[in-house]
């Protein structure tokens, strides 16, 4: 058997006879990622429930019996308490006594009658996202609003399209497919990122500085065992444990989504199931899985580096944590900006291209040139660092640094 497999063989039984890398790689992405996302999924629900429910503490104030005050009263969902200074309704926002408080100008009604337009003005603590009170309230000032509007072109006989003489009507052309893209594709390409970065991380500790801490380096780098041979097994296994945890994160989000197809298919809003089915599409995980490969092999061996450089296992946590923000931030910036398009430096921007292909190849609309500029250009990061790898175990003041 070639020396490298040996030493690929021996490393991956090292690691795996550690329980806390099988919970690491198995059962944390498993059952961790379905937790995770059906916890999210549930909490954001959950509110959204119950806010569509909620009754709202409003404060209004109007010194002039106004009509609109009585459309706030019979109002669903608002309780309206009246106040007399505006002083005390931002003092009732501010302290939340109130979710929002209404001005209303003074002179509101006869402003009306005179057919000239008046003013209300609407605090709020735009905290609380979920938080309906605001919405309603327009509502009722736009009915009114609109009544009033029909009432005058009455008065003049004119009908209401006299001032409407465009209606803009909109057609959503996007396919479910798409809406999967966006709403899960970010998500998972997060995921990805988190898991290929903790299966390799602790494997790259372990085999690196841990091993200069147990004196195990020294007699490994003396044996006729070439460096390049040593590089190949250590880093194929951490890689192994990177693909390993991505894979079962993968398998910990598909397992869900099946229970739900088929026990759960009929108790489902029908939108909501055509989104789902969407995200079971081999090819699009097939292609997904050819990016997460090299970029793995990229962690493995620039984690890897480092923790060969690095003094103690103490030494090697603080600077791979420092090195994997790096490969976080770009995973982010598509979670909070879904409307991104793929160019071509984007596609070689290691992480941010694995995210927004995710998208695209889960939405079906993928441009395979950008693929496969994303696909090469982290195999030729991945030849880079496989050669910084190598300089280090090829150098003697770098393995028995202390």
């Amino acid at each position: 058997m070639i020396k490298w497999q040996t030493l690929l063989i021996k490393e991956i039984k090292h690691l795996f006879r550690d329980t806390k890398t099988i919970i690491q790689t198995v059962v944390v992405p498993t059952f961790l990622t379905p937790l995770l996302i059906t916890g999210i999924v549930w909490y954001i629900s959950s509110i959204a429930i119950e806010e569509s429910k909620k009754d709202y503490e409003v404060a209004l104030y109007d010194i002039g019996n106004n009509e609109l005050v009585k459309k706030f009263e019979e109002a669903e969902r608002l309780n309206i308490t009246i106040y007399d200074s505006i002083d005390k309704i931002v003092d009732s926002v501010k302290n939340e006594s109130s979710e929002i408080g209404i001005v209303i100008e003074d002179g509101f009604q006869q402003n009306l009658t005179n057919n000239t337009s008046s003013e209300i003005t609407i605090y709020s603590k735009n905290i609380d996202t979920f938080s309906q009170a605001k919405s309603l309230a327009e509502d009722v000032i736009d009915n009114f609003e609109n009544d009033e509007r029909a009432s005058r072109l009455s008065s003049l006989n004119l009908d209401e399209e006299f001032i409407n003489p465009i209606n803009i009507l909109e057609e959503d052309l996007t396919t479910e497919k798409e809406a999967a893209g966006s709403i899960f594709g970010g998500i998972l390409a997060f995921f990805f990122v988190m898991y290929v970065i903790t299966g390799s991380m602790y494997p790259a500790i372990d085999l690196g500085a841990g091993e200069k801490e147990r004196g195990t380096m020294e007699t490994l780098v003396s044996t006729n065992i070439s460096s390049l041979e040593i590089i190949v097994g250590k880093m194929l296994s951490v890689t192994a444990s990177a693909v390993l945890t991505a894979t079962f994160s993968l398998l910990g989000f598909i397992i869900p989504v099946l229970i739900i197809f088929f026990f759960y298919a009929d108790s489902i809003p029908e939108s909501l199931f055509d989104t789902l089915s969407s995200l079971v599409n081999p090819i699009a995980f097939l292609g997904i899985f050819g990016l997460i490969i090299p970029l793995s092999i990229l962690m493995g061996a620039l984690l890897l580096a480092v923790s060969v450089y690095s003094k103690n296992t103490k030494e090697a946590g603080l600077l791979l944590g420092n090195l994997v923000i790096v490969f976080f931030l770009p995973a982010y910036i598509p979670l909070f900006n879904p409307g991104l398009e793929l160019d071509f430096i984007g596609s070689i921007i290691p992480c941010y291209n694995l995210a927004l292909l995710t998208n695209s190849l889960i939405a079906e609309n993928t441009n395979w040139m950008l693929y496969l500029s994303a696909l090469g250009s982290t195999v030729v990061y991945c030849c880079i660092a496989i050669y910084i790898t190598y300089i280090m175990f090829d150098d003697e003041k770098i393995i028995f640094r202390s």
